[in-house]
């Protein structure tokens, strides 16, 4: 199994060895990354996160197409291992990847609600092109509902949701999440709805994290209005595509 330390020390400093020699790389060829942006927030290290404890455990760490990386796996469950008590939302399953890991780190009294949209479900807005290989998929959480994920007895902490998170009933978790991570459809329209609806769910004191910022057009101008019309204070985690946003912290 891939230790945090690994995931957080070790491969972080190798893919910043791998990103130099590409983009030198693509100098050098005279082309252009167009899923890298110029990023306007500002930038903190995951070791100055207030509520981060070192994961314990990290599992089905194969990265696929459509997840988390590495060291985000690793920081978000360190975020969940914060959390001994409480709800954790989930904005887009996916494969389960990130949700299984969150359910091994938080503690037991923890319930996650994760949602995604089915496969045979029409949006209720538009979504960007190249989006449609990540809703067309066999089964939402096949990471934590297959092996060997199931065998974990955390993963009956999950619930898995089906909906369009644009249009899904909310209600019910207002002011009740202490983690919410987003990584839904990376859309500006649906990127700023599910931000809308993330800080409706937030507890006192809880966190939001975004995932695909400087990658996603429609994330990252989203997030960056966000913080340029109000005074909550967004950071981007070094080395990483994540955003979190901790209540009570302002610009």
């Amino acid at each position: 199994m891939i230790t945090s330390f690994y995931a957080l020390y070790v491969r972080p400093a190798a893919s910043v060895l791998g990103k130099v020699f590409r983009r030198t790389s693509r100098k050098l060829r005279n082309k252009t990354n167009i899923h890298e942006q110029s990023t306007k927030l500002p930038a903190i290290s995951w070791k100055e996160l207030s509520s981060f404890k070192f994961p314990g455990k990290l599992a089905e760490t194969d990265k696929r197409n459509g997840n988390v990386s590495l060291q985000e796996l690793a920081v978000l469950s360190g975020l969940a291992a914060d959390i001994r008590e409480g709800t954790i939302i989930e904005i887009g399953t996916f494969d389960g990847r990130t949700t299984l890991n969150m359910a091994l780190n938080s503690g037991d009294d923890v319930s996650i609600f994760t949602l995604d949209l089915p496969s045979d479900m029409e949006t209720a807005m538009d979504v960007d092109e190249g989006e449609t290989a990540f809703i067309n998929k066999p089964a939402s959480g096949a990471r934590f509902t297959g092996e060997p994920g199931s065998s974990f007895p955390q993963s009956k902490k999950i619930t898995q949701l089906l909906g369009d998170s644009a249009t899904f009933d909310w209600s019910p978790y207002h002011s009740k999440a202490n983690l919410i991570f987003i990584d839904g459809s990376h859309a500006y329209e649906y990127a700023k709805a599910d931000t809308e609806s993330s800080l409706k769910m937030l507890a006192s004191g809880g966190t939001i994290v975004w995932h695909d910022y400087g990658v996603w057009e429609g994330v990252t101008q989203a997030l960056e209005e966000l913080q340029e019309n109000s005074n909550m204070l967004l950071q981007h985690v070094r080395g990483t595509s994540l955003v979190i946003y901790q209540d009570g912290t302002s610009a």
